[in-house]
């Protein structure tokens, strides 16, 4: 429509309602009569049309008269309004030109409402606006139309959230203030977080009904769900009713958010420069190829996915959450998968939009790849082991440092397919195991009470706990013991499991074959009889509807393979990967010899590009001081409290906190109390006595002959399937993962732990 016709027969200002057509009212009012169509209540609102403020450059006194004609007939004497821009640059995908524009409350009268449109429109000509353009860049005409809305007598008012505008997690976030929110008196608000149904944060004011918040939850749940993506939202409450004010899509910054939960049960610990270094290039690389399959992104690259942060691995959770909110997932779905997320009462759905559609597809070949995981398996990877000792035979009878960095090539590839199983069918065994757990609560039974020693059977030549007590028990009560036939049985035992160290995937960490007489005194150390399976149910004598019980069936038959399957492509990754170590202290040998390094094993203090360049250049130059620094390093970031999360790329500044209350996964039945001995690598487990409670930083196949002694397990990292969760429910003691802050506990404090509900309690504070 052209100005000149408006001027003569049309409306500037027209009202907001679900049969409004006008275009030229820009998003604010459009997002409004979306509002309005999802039937929550909003207060009467109205729109002057963006020509007005055009007309107003060339006719102020007519366009004003016009104004206050049509303004007459709305405007309410005694009612207050709010004056608010609506621009065509507002509330975009990128950009939100939040406060950029003015807005007035409790406005009263056809003149002020008038003053406060024209004060609305001056604001977009603003010095202020002109740096927020200048700044991003963008060039486009603002034209500036203006709401006015009825404004709500509030007891409450307030924003909300439908999801985390700062992490992309997925939190329903609410903030409330008393009244209209501009009390000088309250100057933060109260906060609510809500995740999946479980409330993560409530604020301590009573006087706020939950039910107002829980009503507010569910309306911005139901409205980013109507809309499409996340949105947030303005409210408010007059005692009566919850209003609803405005809405938008959140805009949130392109950063990289760094998350360490699963990096603490992928990659635990200090991790020293060479060994993230060459993770990245080996494990990232299978990361990459999975998650261009599924969404076809080409522009993610192994170096995007993890951050070395304090000498910690962390994982880049924001490329991985957009690729699963493509695909219809939640944004934590990567968590989910491994155990290390609660779902919560109000567990999240595969919800399928357009861009989802788009990709069906691919996601669909990408699934039918996944159902043929199993013989893939078997014909790719499980009979690696052989090709491995050899691959070892090779690089210990390499005679030349060129020699050795073609065998570092040669393990990159070789190992490719046994990152992509050692990434796949944990993920598997995971789900496969939390569906059967949901089929098999719907007939009233938990999993963790059924007896699955068969898997433990099928798994023993992929588990060193097993023979480890055979061992002891052969030797352990010997008045006299054979040496020579003790010392053959460990070199055996070696030989089958010395591979196996404190973290199976850093290769800096000293295996069991390189410290035998660690294995010889944890053989000649008492340890308890593994518990028997006689309270734990069988299988077969589950009542099932026998409508279900044919697909239950295949379901726990696979759920059975895919653990065996997860410790067997463990066993197999650690021994493949381990080589990197025996190739890595062979090339410190020859840095020693040059005095490039002054020991071997400070070639773990360079990363790989450093190790390259000196063996590809033959370069002399000395890197003591360097190592020295980043031993310096490590050194006072080795007990420090961890951020979960860090945002963007820079390391942001240490804080020392020392947790008093604790909580995280259950992950085994029981409860227990009693003293708690921290231990953070296997090589010290003579501190742990009979009857502790174990606490560890993370757990790996390894760490398992040390449950024998201990009555309940407490592990800062790890989930439903961790080993520290698998092992704990075989010996029934109660295990709680994920528990930040746990190795802060000082030896000797009294905790109960208890393995229902995940909480920790201080009985009693360890004597100093």
């Amino acid at each position: 429509m052209s100005i000149s016709w408006r001027l003569s027969m049309g409306k500037y200002i027209v009202e907001l309602n679900e049969s409004c057509r006008r275009n030229s009212i820009e998003n604010k009012a459009r997002n409004l009569i979306f509002l309005m169509k999802t039937r929550v209540n909003v207060p009467s609102s109205w729109a002057c049309d963006w020509a007005a403020q055009e007309s107003f450059l060339l006719e102020q006194s007519t366009i004003i008269d016009k104004l206050k004609t049509e303004l007459t007939e709305i405007i309410r004497p005694n009612v207050s309004y709010a004056v608010r821009s609506s621009a065509n640059t507002e509330d975009g995908d990128q950009f939100s030109f939040a406060g950029q524009f003015q807005s007035f409350l409790n406005v009263q009268g056809v003149d002020e409402v008038i003053k406060a449109i024209i004060d609305v429109w001056n604001s977009a000509s603003s010095p202020t606006l002109q740096n927020y353009m200048a700044d991003n860049n963008i060039q486009q005409t603002v034209k500036m139309g203006v709401i006015i809305q009825e404004m709500v007598k509030s007891v409450y008012s307030g924003v909300s959230f439908s999801k985390n505008p700062l992490t992309g997690l997925s939190e329903i976030i609410v903030e409330a203030n008393l009244g209209l929110g501009n009390n000088t008196n309250q100057a933060t608000p109260l906060r609510w977080v809500n995740k999946w149904g479980e409330w993560l944060e409530e604020a301590s004011d009573k006087d706020v009904s939950r039910d107002l918040i829980k009503e507010v939850v569910y309306k911005t749940k139901e409205i980013a769900k109507i809309y499409g993506t996340a949105v947030d939202i303005e409210w408010a409450y007059d005692g009566d009713k919850l209003y609803f004010l405005q809405v938008r899509k959140i805009t949130a910054a392109d950063v990289a958010i760094y998350s360490n939960r699963i990096s603490k049960e992928m990659l635990p610990g200090i991790i020293k420069p060479l060994v993230y270094s060459v993770n990245t290039t080996l494990v990232n690389y299978q990361w990459v190829n999975i998650l261009t399959r599924l969404a076809g992104n080409h522009s993610i690259t192994p170096e995007s996915l993890t951050g070395h942060f304090f000498y910690r691995a962390y994982f880049n959770m924001a490329t991985f959450g957009r690729v699963f909110e493509k695909l219809g997932m939640p944004y934590e779905s990567l968590e989910l998968m491994m155990g290390l997320e609660n779902e919560g009462s109000d567990k999240p759905k595969f919800h399928m939009g357009a861009k989802t559609i788009k990709l069906l597809p691919r996601f669909i070949r990408f699934f039918f790849s996944f159902m043929r995981i199993e013989s893939q398996f078997n014909r790719q990877v499980s009979r690696k082991i052989d090709e491995f000792r050899l691959s070892n035979k090779n690089i210990q009878e390499s005679t030349s440092i060129e020699q050795l960095w073609q065998h570092t090539q040669s393990i990159f590839d070789d190992m490719k397919p046994v990152v992509y199983f050692n990434i796949v069918l944990p993920m598997f065994a995971m789900m496969y195991n939390k569906f059967l757990t949901s089929q098999l609560q719907k007939s009233g039974v938990d999993i963790r009470n059924i007896d699955l020693s068969h898997i433990r059977a099928n798994a023993l030549e992929y588990s060193p706990h097993t023979a480890l007590h055979n061992l002891n028990t052969k030797y352990f009560n010997q008045y006299v013991i054979d040496h020579k036939a003790i010392e053959q049985d460990i070199n055996d035992f070696l030989d089958q499991f010395g591979h196996f160290s404190d973290s199976g995937n850093d290769f800096s960490s000293k295996p069991w074959r390189e410290d035998p007489q660690l294995i010889k005194r944890m053989i000649e150390t008492t340890t308890a009889q593994q518990s028997e399976n006689s309270d734990k149910i069988n299988y077969d004598s589950i009542q099932l509807p026998w409508t279900q019980r044919w697909f239950i069936n295949i379901i726990f038959r696979r759920t059975s393979r895919f653990a065996v399957h997860r410790e067997a492509i463990s066993y197999i990754y650690t021994y493949g990967y381990g080589r990197f170590r025996t190739i890595f202290i062979k090339m410190g040998e020859y840095f020693v010899n040059s005095d490039i390094i002054e020991q071997p094993e400070d070639i773990f203090y360079l990363y790989y590009d450093e190790v390259r360049n000196i063996v590809q250049t033959g370069s002399k130059t000395k890197m003591h001081a360097l190592i020295e620094d980043r031993k310096q390093q490590i050194t006072l970031v080795q007990d420090v409290s961890l951020p979960e999360l860090i945002f963007g790329n820079q390391q942001p500044p240490i804080v020392n906190e020392e947790l008093q209350e604790y909580k995280g996964i259950p992950t085994s039945l029981g409860t227990y109390t009693g003293e708690a001995r921290v231990l953070m690598g296997l090589s010290e487990f003579e501190k742990l006595k009979q009857g502790d409670i174990l606490v560890i930083p993370y757990s790996d196949v390894g760490w398992t002959p040390l449950f024998s002694k201990a009555k309940a397990v407490v592990s800062e990292s790890g989930g439903m399937l961790s080993h520290s969760s698998i092992i704990a429910r075989e010996y029934h003691i109660p295990a709680v993962v994920s528990v930040k802050g746990a190795c802060n506990i000082k030896d000797g404090t009294i905790l109960t732990v208890n393995g229902y509900t995940g909480q920790i309690e201080i009985v009693k504070k360890a004597e100093d």
